[in-house]
């Protein structure tokens, strides 16, 4: 399928010649053959080129940043939102900053550090985009999770539409997402694209800037930041761990509460595989069992001393044991600079050792996650032993957000996906442990189950948002998913693909 040269004409009109392409080679290089790339660089283009899908009955997907791009299976066009890429405000006083889709966290976050705050950086990591969109992420203990800090938004949906969601509604603000505008939220993930958003912004207690020197990973700080630190600590048992974790929660002492495994944190301090694996054996015989990784930020000398002293009490009383290659000043800037900037995202999830697959759940009681994580590493060393997996230290981790109130755990697999007893082993695996979380009610997974089996626990959703969809898109121009994938995480895109993933199987994932 083409556009003719009229539609085509009338796409260009909007944009200008330089700004869309059906050239081959273009094309390939977004790595699929869409019928054509368009670059709008504001609202209104954005707006007019939905309007002329709607017109032409074709169906569009827009993205900005992202990891991973999973396209409808009919030809569209690819709308591209790297021109929109602006911060426009940053409000000191009431601590919000209004982003454009393409403003990645790391540009937010270093301008934000300039004025005392901090953003929430979604687990993806800084390059994926800065917009409130659902996702967890390292510094869940202190700035929440994406979807928590949507303000207002100005959203096109896929008729063409421009609302504008919460005090943007009524007035010129942006400071609230629920009102006295109309509040929608969530439902602007169902599909359309988001153009402008408020986000939260939070008190940052360190420097405004990281002295560093040296290249990524292996940064050094040429001056340690006044009042913070970064320990590892290992401990007796997943009940032990849970212990220490609440009670960090309840004290309110961590900047940041991060479960690393093993593994995780050994990708995040070495620069090659071989050292990498080097440094994952060392770290095995050192830990005495589940670990996280945490950061004591303080305001003020006496306040940096007051969590210290609560952090080894904690410690004390739970048997947790603190991994010494992070005592290292060296390890710990490294960290330091990785978890609060989140720059090693990519590598310490995409290690090497064949193709990965993952799983995640997420809920209200962290306790559950953790007593679910660990039957599900029992049946992956199970796999591990009968060598259908690529063998390592289990590879979960978890961690409480909002002091504890709220949990994310996650678990990967690496497998060989040419090798069919490997591919269905992990299938089955994923099934299974998922299964368990959904009915044990432990925590609500991610994927891999038929939406049949899933729906039903959640309120049955999958028909709400069929209904969604044919409200807000009649001409279905956003194919199944909708068209708002503007980050690392999209909701509507995850919806649709749920029932495609378990019925094709990792090795196609």
């Amino acid at each position: 399928m083409t556009l003719s040269r009229v539609a085509y004409k009338e796409f260009e009109d909007v944009v200008g010649p330089e700004y869309i392409s059906d050239d081959l080679s273009i094309k390939d290089a977004y790595r699929s053959q869409y019928l054509t790339v368009i670059l709008p660089k504001n609202t209104e283009e954005v707006q007019a080129v939905v309007k002329l899908c709607n017109k032409y009955k074709v169906t569009l997907h827009a993205q900005s940043t992202g990891w991973s791009f999973y396209p409808p299976e009919q030809d569209f066009i690819f709308l591209d939102l790297r021109r929109m890429n602006r911060i426009i405000e940053i409000n000191e006083k009431n601590m919000y900053a209004v982003v454009e889709p393409y403003v990645i966290s790391a540009q937010l976050q270093a301008e934000v550090m300039k004025r005392g705050m901090i953003s929430n950086v979604k687990g993806s990591g800084s390059s994926c985009t800065a917009l409130a969109l659902a996702g967890h992420g390292h510094m869940g203990m202190t700035t929440s999770t994406g979807d928590r800090n949507t303000l207002a938004t100005e959203w096109v949906t896929e008729e063409g539409e421009i609302i504008r969601l919460g005090t943007l509604g009524s007035s010129a603000d942006w400071f609230c997402g629920d009102g006295p505008g109309p509040s929608l939220r969530s439902i602007h993930q169902t599909g359309g694209v988001i153009t402008k958003q408020a986000t939260k912004v939070y008190h940052w207690p360190g420097p405004a800037r990281f002295p560093l020197e040296g290249a990524s990973p292996r940064y050094t700080l040429t001056e340690k930041p006044p009042y913070m630190m970064v320990q590892y600590f290992t401990f007796p048992s997943n009940e032990k761990l849970l212990e220490a974790e609440l009670k960090i929660g309840e004290s309110e002492i961590a900047f940041e509460l991060m479960g690393f495994c093993p593994s995780m944190l050994s990708s995040n301090i070495t620069t090659s595989n071989e050292e990498d694996f080097a440094t994952l054996e060392r770290f095995t015989k050192e830990v005495q069992g589940p670990g996280f990784l945490v950061i004591i930020a303080g305001n003020f000398p006496e306040d940096f001393e007051y969590k210290q002293r609560v952090l080894r009490q904690i410690m004390k009383e739970t048997g947790g044991k603190s991994l010494k290659a992070v005592e290292d000043p060296a390890v710990e800037a490294t960290l330091l600079f990785q978890c609060t900037r989140v720059t090693g995202s990519i590598r310490e999830t995409f290690r090497a050792g064949g193709m990965f697959t993952s799983m995640m759940v997420q809920g209200q009681r962290y306790d559950l996650h953790v007593r679910w994580l660990e039957k599900a590493a029992e049946a992956k060393r199970d796999l591990i032993k009968k060598g259908l997996v690529v063998a390592d230290d289990g590879q979960q981790f978890g961690w409480a957000e909002e002091m504890g109130h709220l949990g994310h755990t996650e678990i990967f697999c690496r497998y060989n996906p040419y090798d069919a007893k490997s591919a269905k082993a992990v299938q089955e695996w994923l099934t299974e442990v998922n299964r368990r979380a959904l009915n044990g009610h432990f925590a609500l997974p991610y994927k891999n189950l038929p939406i049949e089996e899933f729906a039903p626990h959640v309120c049955n959703y999958h028909i709400w948002f069929s209904k969604l969809k044919k409200a807000f898109d009649p001409n279905g121009i956003g194919g199944p998913t909708g068209f708002s994938y503007a980050g690392s995480d999209s909701a509507a895109t995850h919806t649709a693909i749920y029932k495609k993933r378990s019925e094709e199987g990792p090795a196609k994932q």
